[in-house]
């Protein structure tokens, strides 16, 4: 039985070399994903549908791209890399302080708690930048 997750662990796979510093050549994504040349460009066509901000650089006509995203995209964690959602930290705070409003909700609560704790970590990275 095949995962059916599979395409999707593919792409995150594949966020995570384009997040890192050195970005990833086709060549690469292909090594480490084990696809074809052509599945690399269909899974890089689809994060630039996705919105994903692409950049890509080749140092000489003969050398193979290298693929990045934005840097400004990429939220920077000690273990792992995130997408920036772009929020300050006003932005931030009036989210919580909408989310305090709905918690009275029973049926919101858990939901509520979990958006909090995501947005919190949020906040704490976007203070110590």
């Amino acid at each position: 039985m095949t995962n059916p997750f599979a395409n999707s662990i593919k792409l995150l796979t594949i966020i995570n070399l384009l997040a890192s510093p050195s970005g990833a050549t086709v060549k690469i994504i292909m090594e480490r994903l084990n696809i074809s040349r052509r599945t690399a460009f269909r899974f890089l066509g689809a994060l630039s549908e996705l919105g994903f901000p692409l950049t890509d650089e080749q140092s000489k006509p003969k050398i193979e791209k290298t693929y990045r995203l934005m840097d400004s995209y990429i939220l920077k964690l000690p273990n792992l890399d995130l997408l920036d959602p772009g929020l300050n930290n006003q932005e931030l705070e009036l989210l919580l302080n909408i989310l305090n409003h709905y918690e009275t909700q029973p049926i919101k609560k858990p939901v509520i708690n979990t958006i909090r704790a995501k947005l919190k970590a949020f906040q704490t990275r976007v203070n110590e930048v």
